[in-house]
């Protein structure tokens, strides 16, 4: 399978400002001077400057410079699986949905795709933000997409499209002017529901209901949906496995500990949730050849030690997302083969996640495993 990362930004979208661009210019510049001083100073490097005049513009760049310009994030979280029956399965709607949409479509005359799985995480408008903008959901001839999720995920996207009941209400056109009936593609929502504890198992809801326990079959690819721990809002994580490979998928899950300062703020059995959905996450993870996880904080900002960019130092205990050290620490055990780190705080600049990622870089040195920061357009085949 084929994991494309369209979306690792959280919170909001974010990308690097046009100072931080510039610099990042000055600074290849700096180094293409610094390398033809160097060569205009002997006989070798002056015939490796002539042989490099010979080249076109893009073949130059590409000889000078090593690698694109190392930009983490933009867009929310969107990630795209193409398996190898060709069967596309979308996690999250963030914004990187509409660049995800503009590719499915320029590949359909090859493809021929009708059908689309999206699974969803949760319902915070940063994980559903690009459905409307998405070209796949006004596509001619229509796309049959199949949703699933909790009931909350389903639930907002009803009342903001009307997807699943179409008819309209009070909510419909709060987030944006459009609803089912500008849409073409045909949704079919699945609630992904945990063991009842006192609901209606057969609840008036206009989609089908399954166990959240049953893992979900799309041919030959086997999805797994669990509990991540997201403070008061219902959130998913799910682990896929195609062809051998395993990739797992946990965003917005943040990992208590006893004594965090603030924990008993947060109401009777948060902890609990929380150590509960650690120890099945680690678990799944046994064997993974890729994981994704939310790291959006390092632990001195999640405990209000230290504060992003030029923000205040805030405590963010409760705030339902993942610390950096918390990632490595669970990649430790070596049931991990990569790990990516995503939901990058929209207040970090680039430069500091320049810098984090090369503390990822060292730390995985020597290892039998890498961590790294996900990246914007980042493909990696399983």
């Amino acid at each position: 399978m084929r994991v494309t990362f369209w979306g690792t930004r959280g919170s909001c979208p974010s990308f690097p400002s046009p100072g931080e661009i510039r610099a990042y210019a000055e600074k290849v510049s700096a180094a293409t001077i610094a390398h033809v001083r160097k060569c205009l100073q002997s006989e070798s490097g002056l015939s490796e400057l002539r042989q490099l005049m010979q080249l076109s513009p893009a073949e130059v760049a590409h000889e000078l410079t090593s690698d694109q310009p190392p930009v983490f994030g933009g867009e929310t979280t969107c990630v795209e699986i193409q398996t190898s029956e060709g069967h596309v399965i979308i996690l999250d709607c963030g914004s990187g949905l509409r660049s995800c949409a503009g590719e499915i479509l320029r590949q359909r005359f090859e493809t021929g795709l009708t059908e689309i799985f999206i699974f969803g995480s949760h319902a915070h408008l940063d994980h559903r933000n690009g459905l409307s903008f998405a070209g796949i959901c006004f596509a001619d001839p229509p796309f049959d997409i199949r949703v699933f999720g909790g009931s909350e995920f389903l639930e907002t996207l009803d009342s903001r499209f009307a997807l699943f009941s179409r008819s309209a209400a009070k909510a419909t056109y709060q987030d944006d002017p459009v609803d089912f009936a500008a849409m073409n593609a045909s949704f079919q929502g699945i609630e992904l529901r945990g063991a009842p504890e006192g609901e209606d198992v057969n609840p008036d809801v206009p989609w089908e209901v399954r166990d959240l326990a049953e893992p979900v079959t799309i041919g030959a690819t086997t999805i797994r949906p669990f509990k991540s721990y997201h403070g008061a809002t219902a959130c998913l994580g799910y682990r896929i496995e195609h062809g051998g490979k395993v990739f797992v998928f946990s965003t917005d899950h943040e990992k208590l500990s006893p004594g965090t300062p603030g924990l008993a703020g947060l109401g009777s059995g948060a902890l609990e949730k929380s150590t509960r959905a650690e120890q099945e996450l680690v678990e799944l993870c046994r064997g993974a050849d890729l994981a994704y996880f939310d790291g959006q904080y390092l632990r001195a900002e999640y405990l209000g030690q230290q504060g992003i960019g030029a923000g205040p130092a805030v405590p963010r205990v409760g705030w339902g997302h993942g610390c950096v050290e918390d990632i490595l620490d669970r990649v430790s055990g070596g049931e991990i083969k990569h790990a990516l780190i995503g939901h990058h705080d929209p207040e970090r600049s680039w430069l500091a996640l320049m810098d984090i990622a090369g503390r990822l870089e060292e730390f995985s040195t020597d290892k039998d495993y890498e961590v790294e920061l996900a990246r914007d357009g980042q493909v990696i085949d399983l």
